[in-house]
């Protein structure tokens, strides 16, 4: 199951509205995750899961590129599944399921392939939440996965929580959050606990373009103050403290304005494994 954050109401609903941006801050990204898709996709019709499918970007890229493909695209929050029908509707071998990620693979089994950019990362239990989807998977099938690395190598997040709070952070455990899956070496046990094999991380420094033409920068601020760990802490700030934060992470974010773009320094890693 995944974590008690408030993802399938507000936190979903955020970001359906604001999905152009995030796919945007993550497009350099995406497309290297798109890429590797392609590649490690089996020859020949095959069956795909998409853990935690967003507004479908990812689902609709493997798709298009691999016709022969059935994907079953799911994420637990209502208003990111309507979004990704949406957008998906054309394709008739995309099919969009709300749910829990491990209640649907179990019921849709079994998958060549299981794949999710960001989605893996908020689990209770993550152990049990791979072990569901290697359940999942049919003989020799390949798990592909995004998540961020480093939190001090993702300035988007890192410097502007800072700035948000005013003051000096802790760096995130291992709870459910964006940077859960940071440290390789704990990932790496995760999926072998859960019965992957071959785990492999490849590292992928890209830029996250969190603004970008006229008005680049309150843009920028606007979304970023919505969306990401700057935006959790804002929230749980005192009211009449936001005006000062919300300055604070303004100014963070013009030293990344070049003029034209706000373009922060990010870091992820891009994951492989195996069924046994």
């Amino acid at each position: 199951m995944t974590s008690g954050i408030d993802w399938a109401a507000h936190s979903g609903d955020t970001w359906t509205r604001r999905w152009r941006e995030t796919d945007a801050g993550l497009a350099e990204l995406g497309a290297k995750l798109d890429s590797v898709l392609l590649e490690e996709a089996p020859a020949g019709p095959f069956r795909a899961m998409d853990i935690g499918c967003g507004p479908g970007t990812t689902s609709g890229q493997l798709a298009r590129g691999r016709p022969d493909a059935t994907i079953v695209a799911c994420d637990i929050s209502p208003s990111l599944v309507r979004l990704a029908r949406e957008r998906l509707g054309a394709l008739d071998h995309v099919q969009v399921v709300l749910g829990d990620a491990e209640e649907v693979a179990g019921k849709e089994a079994p998958f060549d392939l299981i794949f999710s950019r960001h989605g893996v990362m908020f689990f209770d239990d993550p152990v049990r939440a791979f072990r569901s989807f290697r359940a999942a998977a049919a003989p020799g099938a390949t798990l592909i996965f995004s998540c961020f690395q480093d939190w001090e190598l993702n300035a988007w997040a890192s410097e502007l929580s800072v700035a948000a709070a005013g003051q000096p952070l802790p760096l995130p455990g291992k709870e459910p959050s964006g940077f859960a899956f940071a440290d390789p070496e704990y990932v790496r046990q995760i999926l072998h606990s859960a019965g992957w094999s071959g785990a492999d991380a490849r590292s992928i420094p890209f830029r996250y373009v969190a603004g970008e033409g006229e008005g680049a920068v309150e843009r920028a601020l606007d979304y970023l103050a919505e969306i990401g760990p700057a935006a959790r802490l804002i929230l749980e700030l005192p009211e009449q403290e936001r005006g000062a934060a919300l300055a604070r992470m303004g100014h963070v974010i013009e030293r990344y304005w070049d003029g034209n773009k706000v373009e922060f320094p990010a870091a992820a890693w891009i994951w492989r494994a195996r069924a046994r």
